[in-house]
């Protein structure tokens, strides 16, 4: 099975691209942004750095939407849907 990171420099291959001409591939642009959008969710991203809120707790911002994140809880950010590599932030 392919990962989802082998997919996205795939779809962004520009010889993949270049199987077709670029005017064959405009309607279909769209939805190759879309599938490169949603893989790259699927490929975990370091979170953003942890600071401490007003009352000392903890809080790690999900390092693309900014959402504050709850430690280890989740392995996808519940707003944007981004795969979370927690590294040494958890």
């Amino acid at each position: 099975m392919i990962k989802a990171q082998e997919a996205i420099d795939y779809l962004r291959d520009p010889i993949c691209v270049g199987l077709s001409t670029k005017e064959k591939l405009k309607p279909h642009e769209e939805a190759f942004n879309m599938a490169v959008e949603a893989l790259e969710k699927q490929v975990p991203q370091k979170t953003g750095i942890p600071e401490l809120g007003i009352d000392g707790k903890k809080i790690i911002p999900c390092g693309n939407c900014g959402s504050e994140l709850e430690s280890r809880i989740w392995s996808f950010c519940p707003r944007c849907g981004q795969a979370i590599d927690w590294g040494e932030n958890g």
